[in-house]
């Protein structure tokens, strides 16, 4: 989408009606909100991209961290030529793999398209540690073996006498739009652009949050919620998928003894536990939004390709930052031995960052840059008289004044209820002077509104 800018558009906090049930506090704050919350439904609604705004799946979605599927979302999406289906009557690819039973994926279009690297693979019939044995194949070795098992389960179908192949590995986690990034095959949708994870990593090109998952027919992603504890959305462009995906805090009924989590859950499971939990079919075309703290676990039920990344923003930071001071008083309790280290609190911060994948620098350093951006972009717009940023989100999305102004008084409020907690104060790396010099340059744009 090079050259063309879109808005969009935040507004005053609209009020989702009420329907039975009562507001409760919400979730990313530590005081009680007034606005109106919805008993919660009865499975995740289906929305169309055609008729939800963004300022209403930022208010009634993601503001309340509440799941939904937004539908065709990816119709004009060039990675659509991954799928056999949308190969022109001229192509040279027209043959791809007509009669099998995953003909709906292009594996010549993919060959010829993106170029024989190496993809991280998960083995899904291997467990190491409580994960997916991991391992790395190059891409088209990786396409000829799911063809190879397309193929074999195609014969088996046809009471052919060859064993179709025992591998299900599952290609997640490929950053392939940092890989390639002159290659614009999907453009992020208008509803997950206001995303200060990958804004930053991009802008500072480093490795982002930006993934594509291909995997063949009963391939599948264990029980587990999203790194950080942020946002995820997921959009199929070929393939059917099936969630498992539950409230924060449901997670506990199916803890053990020791607090461990399953690694894999089924219904019955969830059922014998009294789990509350939603189940998501979703199909081509379709983007599920997973809030944060949901624990899941993903089923392909066909051969499926999606894009996913997973982001935070105002909405849930404050929780992004519980979750780093809650594996920061972890890290002390495994080490508590030997507090009194030189540089105790510096070897936690290493730790944390091998742990969690961020420590609190890297947490400021966001916050810094989050709220650089959005203080020049008023300054900009200050001397234009214009109403939207001048940056764009994903080289797209422009924001409106108000969702800036939005974004800054979250920062303010949340690097106050950083610098109240001890551990703050404690950190290397000046985190409290950086977080007071911050909070002083916010407060004192405020004072010029």
């Amino acid at each position: 989408m090079c050259g063309v800018s879109l808005r969009i558009e935040l507004h005053r906090h609209i009020v989702w009606p009420l329907r039975g049930g009562r507001a409760p506090s919400c979730w990313a704050c530590n005081h009680p909100r007034e606005e109106l919350f919805p008993a919660r439904p009865d499975n995740v609604l289906r929305r169309g991209a055609g008729e939800l705004s963004y300022n209403e799946f930022y208010w009634q979605y993601m503001h309340h961290n509440w799941p939904v599927i937004i539908t065709d979302v990816s119709t004009d999406w060039q990675c659509q030529q991954w799928t056999s289906s949308n190969v022109d009557e001229g192509d040279d690819n027209a043959n791809a793999n007509t009669g099998l039973a995953g003909a709906h994926i292009n594996f010549d279009y993919l060959r010829r398209r993106i170029g024989d690297c190496p993809v991280p693979v998960a083995d899904c019939n291997a467990t190491y540690f409580n994960s997916h044995a991991k391992a790395e194949l190059n891409f088209h070795d990786y396409l000829s073996r799911w063809q190879a098992r397309i193929e074999g389960e195609a014969e088996v179908n046809s009471n052919v006498a060859r064993m179709k192949t025992d591998d299900n590995l599952y290609l997640k986690d490929w950053h392939l739009a940092a890989q390639m990034p002159s290659y614009d095959f999907y453009q992020v949708p208008k509803y997950f652009a206001s995303d200060w994870l990958n804004e930053q990593l991009m802008a500072e090109k480093r490795d982002d949050y930006r993934f594509v998952y291909m995997g063949p027919k009963d391939s599948w992603t264990s029980y587990h919620s999203d790194v950080f504890g942020s946002f995820s959305w997921s959009t199929n462009i070929v393939g059917h998928k099936k969630w498992l995906i539950m409230p924060p805090g449901e997670e506990l009924k199916l803890s053990d003894r020791l607090g461990n989590l399953p690694f894999s859950i089924n219904e019955q499971l969830l059922d014998e536990h009294k789990v509350h939990y939603f189940t998501i079919n979703q199909t081509a075309n379709e983007a599920v939004f997973v809030p944060s703290g949901w624990y899941h676990q993903v089923w392909n039920l066909s051969d499926t390709i999606s894009i996913n990344h997973n982001w935070f923003n105002a909405c849930n930071v404050p929780m992004v930052w519980r979750n780093l001071l809650s594996n920061l008083k972890a890290v002390r309790k495994e080490i508590s031995d030997c507090q009194q280290m030189d540089n105790f609190e510096a070897h936690c911060q290493t730790m944390l960052r091998a742990s969690f994948g961020i420590n609190y620098l890297d947490f400021i350093e966001l916050l810094e840059f989050i709220s650089a951006r959005r203080l020049a972009a008023l300054a900009d717009d200050t001397r234009s008289s214009s109403t939207t940023t001048k940056f764009l989100l994903f080289d797209t999305y422009k924001m409106s004044d108000y969702h800036v102004q939005h974004d800054l008084e979250c920062l303010r409020e949340l690097l106050t209820l950083m610098l109240d907690d001890p551990s703050v104060q404690q950190s290397p790396a000046q985190l409290s002077e950086r977080c007071q010099r911050l909070l002083s340059q916010l407060a004192a744009q405020k004072s010029r509104i």
